[in-house]
């Protein structure tokens, strides 16, 4: 079997992406060969989006890209060292501006407390009431502040 100008010699993987062994049919270059089973899902999508963000060493490994009976492909120098393509993207590709900006507001992973350091239940955590203090004190400045800016409005020298 061939995908345009390479010819798959061996399936290596088969995780949703078929990885082959294969090569180039003009020159014998040995390269993979990785086939997306799905085109059309947010995964795939998303992995085929984080090749443009590669350095460009590692851009200059895909070869060639596109579709075979409406499946992408991507076709690379060999991975060694990789499980699979999507480990040689994710290790190898730098977070987008989106992925950068998504990161500040998850939430940070909860730590684990042994039951040794747990608050007794008659005490209330000082943690649990951090956010509800700020919410009060931001309320608080709205309303000084549409305070002010009435009175500035109200209290104005009028011209006549």
């Amino acid at each position: 079997m061939s995908i345009d100008r390479f010819e798959l010699l061996e399936l290596r993987r088969d995780d949703g992406v078929q990885t082959y062994h294969a090569r180039e049919i003009a020159t014998a270059r040995p390269v993979q060969v990785h086939l997306f089973a799905e085109s059309q899902t947010r995964e795939t999508l998303a992995l085929l989006a984080k090749l443009v963000y590669l350095p460009e060493a590692e851009r200059r490994r895909v070869l060639d890209r596109g579709m075979f009976q409406g499946r992408p492909y991507v076709v690379t120098d060999r991975l060694a060292g990789f499980a699979s393509i999507e480990e040689w993207i994710d290790q190898n590709s730098k977070p987008s501006l989106d992925e950068q900006f998504a990161r500040l507001f998850d939430p940070d992973p909860i730590p684990s407390v042994s039951p040794a350091s747990q608050p007794s239940p008659g005490k209330p955590r000082s943690a649990a009431r951090a956010p509800i203090l700020g919410l009060v004190l931001g309320v608080g400045a709205a309303l000084v502040f549409l305070a002010v800016l009435i009175a500035l409005f109200a209290f104005r020298p009028h011209s006549l």
